[in-house]
């Protein structure tokens, strides 16, 4: 396991699911944290149970993460802090037939989903590449891998947060950058996800949903090692390569009825 001690790294999303889970894997590895959500009351507990736990140093930013703005607003708190990892985890999903949503909720999905972790991502990666140390995990989806009928922004936002992820990299790499950049994209878990989403558990759900901490482990010992893409467990890696041999219409079918409520 890689000491980590004496660096820093910032989570959002750290109220609950893979953003605790996170806090709890790199604070065993030594890193300082500074953590963020917009539930002041999930981060201060949290915060309390990793210094207690772990012995580093925590400190919690509690805000709203949508939007240009707010991801301006973030770096501008903690750019003087050396952070030498970023975690880019906040998001959520919507579930439902597009026709029936609101468009003024999808826009603020896409911005903090999309817009603040891009935004985050070109702030933080000027800092690393200046230094030529650094890490990015970004959390994408399973969702991004092909159309997805009642997620259909949520999985584009992950579409797009994944091909970003890639092809980051890929500059960093080829302009000898010493930066690893990682798209994380578990299937459904056992989070606040789904109830988020406002999706009921179906009968496939509950056949397939996996646990969020073995997920967040793998995702940041692929990130260590600057692997593109990590997708824990082996049904999803199959899922993701039997969709590339399918029309994407034919994926799209296979995922409507695979979490229809219907």
């Amino acid at each position: 396991m890689k000491n980590l001690k004496g660096k820093k790294a910032l989570i959002t999303g750290a109220s609950s699911g893979f953003g605790v889970d996170f806090a709890h894997i790199l604070a065993g590895k030594g890193m300082d944290l500074i953590v963020t959500a917009r539930r002041t009351d999930k981060l201060n507990a949290l915060k309390t149970v990793i210094e207690e736990k772990y012995g580093v140093n925590v400190r919690t930013v509690a805000m709203d993460l949508s939007g240009f703005d707010a991801a301006e607003k973030l770096y501008a708190e903690v750019k003087d802090e050396n952070i030498d990892m970023l975690i880019n985890n906040a998001g959520y999903g919507m579930y439902g037939w597009f026709e029936k949503q609101d468009a003024a909720e999808l826009n603020r999905m896409i911005q903090l989903n999309a817009v603040a972790a891009c935004a985050l991502a070109n702030f933080f990666v000027k800092d690393f590449a200046a230094k030529n140390s650094g890490w990015i995990l970004n959390t994408a989806s399973f969702a991004g891998f092909n159309p997805t009928p009642f997620y259909a922004v949520y999985g584009a936002t992950k579409a797009f947060l994944m091909n970003f992820s890639v092809a980051l990299r890929t500059e960093l790499l080829k302009n000898g950058k010493n930066v690893a950049v990682t798209a994380f994209c578990p299937g459904f878990t056992a989070t606040e996800f789904v109830q988020t989403a406002g999706q009921k558990r179906s009968w496939f759900l509950e056949k397939t949903i996996g646990k969020s901490y073995p997920a967040a482990v793998e995702a940041i010992e692929a990130l260590l090692k600057n692997k593109p893409v990590v997708m824990p467990r082996f049904m999803n890696r199959f899922g993701a390569f039997c969709l590339r041999f399918m029309p994407r219409s034919m994926a799209a079918d296979a995922a409507f009825m695979s979490i229809s409520e219907k």
